[in-house]
């Protein structure tokens, strides 16, 4: 089958999308993306694929009830195992002459055999800056993470079982469904401490250590690092565990960001501690950066 970039699909946002302010869960959107972005790689490589590497994602405009979400995805490069896509989003009512930018990222796939172990697909899009510099990203990340601790204090620690609705190709868990049940969690972590509605704004970039298995379960561990006047940062630890063999590994771990829906609210500050509050703040001067560079691309 031949595939043209780029590669387009269309989503519909129903009220059992939204919050109940009516704003698309940044979870459900973060499904469709890896969904689109899959599906247009496995297409290309004609092999199945497993996310591996997702860069960050900045919301740049919020999604509504009734509005038309178009994901778009082209090829970047790709490797003997891999291949590299960017994504971009835009959405907008039905009647809109153009639909608003929402955001955009790269994100990584890997080809798998029957058993899910990487396996070489044969197709040649070359970028040789591109993969080092992408190569440098995944190692300083695995780097980071092999330094990661099971979180010593967390607000919140929730269990999925991970059943055949959770799978995608050989029952391995779907990427797509992971971020689902992330963005959830994180969310919830932010709107207790500040009582108020609050939806995703950033997913910082991750890399996804090991595959989840069909019977497997996750535990998702989330901690309020930072709240400022009117966003929180969340941080986000998955295990991975096989019930029968007692085998538990780190699955993924990001930092998520939360806005409040009303701006003219003040949420009282909090700092998980000093230290952590320092590096938070890091991170959102970076994401503030990201937002400006891909709005100042826009125009």
């Amino acid at each position: 089958m031949k595939v043209d970039p780029p590669f387009s699909t269309a989503y519909w946002v129903f009220p059992q999308d939204a919050n109940p302010l009516g704003y698309l869960f940044g979870g459900r959107l973060m499904r469709w993306v890896i969904r689109s972005a899959s599906i247009y790689s496995s297409m290309l490589l004609r092999r199945p694929v497993v996310i591996g590497y997702m860069g960050s994602f900045d919301f740049i405009n919020p999604i509504r009830v009734g509005d038309m979400v178009s994901v778009q995805v082209s090829p970047l490069f790709t490797t003997t195992h891999t291949i590299t896509v960017k994504v971009a989003v835009f959405a907008g009512a039905t009647s809109d002459e153009e639909f608003r930018f929402t955001t955009a990222a790269e994100m990584t796939f890997i080809s798998i055999d029957e058993s899910g172990k990487p396996v070489a697909h044969g197709v040649r899009i070359p970028s040789p800056t591109l993969e080092r510099e992408l190569k440098e990203k995944i190692r300083s990340l695995k780097e980071e993470y092999s330094r990661l601790k099971e979180p010593e204090s967390y607000d919140l620690e929730t269990t999925y079982g991970i059943t055949a609705e959770d799978t995608f190709f050989y029952n391995l868990m779907s990427g797509a469904k992971l971020l689902e049940y992330v963005d959830q969690v994180a969310t919830l972590t932010a709107i207790r401490y500040a009582r108020a509605s609050m939806f995703t704004a950033s997913i910082d970039e991750t890399v996804f250590l090991n595959p989840i298995r069909l019977g497997e379960y996750v535990e998702i561990y989330t901690r309020l690092n930072a709240v400022w006047r009117t966003s929180a940062e969340v941080e986000v630890w998955v295990f991975a565990s096989d019930p029968m063999g007692g085998d538990r590994r780190l699955a993924t771990h990001m930092f998520v960001s939360a806005v409040l829906v009303d701006r003219s609210r003040k949420l009282q500050s909090y700092a998980h501690s000093p230290e952590i509050y320092e590096e938070a703040t890091k991170r959102k001067e970076g994401r503030i950066r990201r937002k400006r560079e891909l709005l100042s691309r826009l125009s």
